[in-house]
């Protein structure tokens, strides 16, 4: 099996590496020194060696995911010597492969990946690009693996992976609304993540449907959840949802 190699030990490589690990996978993982206290930790429950420093890690990994911040991203590869045969898979948002190919030594393989943090549990929908029969396999450890065989659709999906995190929002918010004498805060909160992980089970399982065909399909005339429905519809709460994610879009691109 190949030696994994993390540049970068914050929260991105903390759940990646759980996940990983709670998965099945049991190849060496290899652990840049910067942030110790992570660092150890992995290197305690979960099987990983720390390195010497970053340079380490690339000599003695076959795969080097570089998962620094991204105003760190360039400069910290710029400084590295890779050698021919590695790879390198960039889980850093918003710095695409021209540009990571424009500070390496050699003519590198580059992976791009975007696992979110459910990764820790078994559940991330990573997004990859362009597909890698090893990165694949790799974040299927995590969840799953969606391949895309272009870099603007890698871009553009980027953005659900910051949607993902207003879903906990949201979830807080609904709990907050139905929590009250006549239900316990904790059971709101088991129906609300229940009720969201059953329509998204049921939509992946329905793809002759669209979410909204699924949604009109059961809230219908005069049912209650019709009444709730129309009143979200003409208060317009989709909208700054959809605003919120051009925002994103604008950002990403003004990055590239």
């Amino acid at each position: 099996m190949k030696t994994l190699g993390f540049i970068g030990v914050g929260e991105l490589a903390l759940y990646t590496i759980k996940g990983l690990r709670r998965g099945g996978y049991d190849g060496a993982i290899l652990l840049s020194p910067r942030n110790r206290d992570k660092a150890a930790l992995l290197q305690r429950k979960f099987d990983c060696q720390v390195q010497e420093d970053n340079q380490a890690v690339v000599a003695n990994s076959d795969f080097v995911v570089i998962s620094t911040r991204p105003e760190d991203c360039l400069e910290t590869l710029a400084a590295l010597r890779f050698r021919p045969g590695q790879v390198l898979i960039s889980v850093v948002a918003g710095v695409d492969i021209a540009r990571l190919e424009g500070v390496l030594n050699e003519n590198l393989k580059i992976v791009r990946a975007m696992p979110v943090s459910s990764a820790e549990a078994a559940a991330s929908p990573t997004l990859i690009y362009p597909e890698h029969a090893y990165v694949r396999d790799l974040f299927a450890y995590c969840g799953n693996a969606i391949c895309v065989d272009r870099e603007d659709y890698f871009n553009q999906g980027s953005i659900l992976a910051c949607v993902y995190s207003w879903f906990f929002a949201l979830f807080e918010a609904l709990t907050q609304a139905t929590q009250g004498p006549r239900l316990p805060a904790d059971v709101a909160a088991e129906l609300v993540m229940g009720m969201a992980k059953g329509a998204a089970e049921l939509a992946l399982a329905s793809r002759d449907r669209s979410p909204g065909q699924i949604a009109e399909s059961i809230a219908t005339e005069g049912t209650f959840s019709r009444l709730g429905l129309e009143l979200l519809e003409s208060e317009d709460a989709f909208g700054p949802w959809r605003k919120a994610c051009k925002l994103l879009e604008k950002r990403l691109a003004d990055n590239e």
